[in-house]
């Protein structure tokens, strides 16, 4: 009984450690937000904290004021929401650069 719990206690320990060395390194994102009137934005890098696993880039429905986008480190739940709303486009991704 003894050998079966220090082997669960070991698979339990290194399958922890691989989770949390999965991504050693934290995802960057492109960070731009932009308001319309067509003033584009400055764009910048995004270090997104660890529990932060996509990217996105959501663009608003044009308005009179012009089309108003955002480029940043997003929860992959939050996109789920702009996706399923009429008035954005959004477009998730989860590897450094890509929205």
């Amino acid at each position: 009984m003894k050998k079966f719990c220090v082997v669960c206690i070991l698979m339990i320990l290194t399958h922890d450690l691989a989770h949390f060395s999965f991504r050693a390194v934290a995802l960057r994102c492109n960070l731009c937000v932009s308001k319309g009137l067509g003033n584009p934005c400055t764009p910048s890098v995004q270090t997104c904290l660890p529990h932060i696993t996509n990217c996105g880039y959501i663009k608003f429905k044009p308005t009179l004021l012009g089309s108003a986008y955002i480029r940043s480190c997003i929860s992959l739940e939050t996109c789920w929401n702009y996706m399923s709303a009429e008035t954005v486009t959004a477009k998730c991704c989860n590897t450094d650069l890509c929205n």
